[in-house]
């Protein structure tokens, strides 16, 4: 059972949705393979978070490696945060301001 309950903020979702499109338009099915990496980052940040490191205040990061998209979140008690996913080429600025 998880200990942590992973929550995906609305911006987060909007970054992730247009990162899908993109991939989608790339090649069908992409966007697909990206939901499935996504899936295994959640499952690691339910069972420990800290595993990830911190990389901006209480911020910290986890890699989708194959796509290159950093997932940013904070831990609050037993909640995650997802904040931003934002592909490691994108401006950090971006994300920066988002709690």
């Amino acid at each position: 059972m998880p200990g942590y309950h992973v929550i995906i903020q609305p911006e987060a979702e909007q970054d992730l949705d247009e990162a899908y499109q993109y991939l989608e338009g790339q090649r069908t099915g992409l966007g697909f393979e990206l939901l499935a990496d996504l899936t295994e980052i959640i499952e690691l940040l339910e069972d420990n978070p800290f595993l990830f490191p911190t990389i901006y205040g209480e911020k910290r990061r986890a890699v989708i490696q194959r796509f290159r998209y950093n997932l940013i979140f904070k831990i609050v008690e037993e909640k995650v945060f997802i904040l931003a996913i934002i592909h490691g080429s994108r401006d950090t600025q971006r994300w920066e301001g988002r709690k």
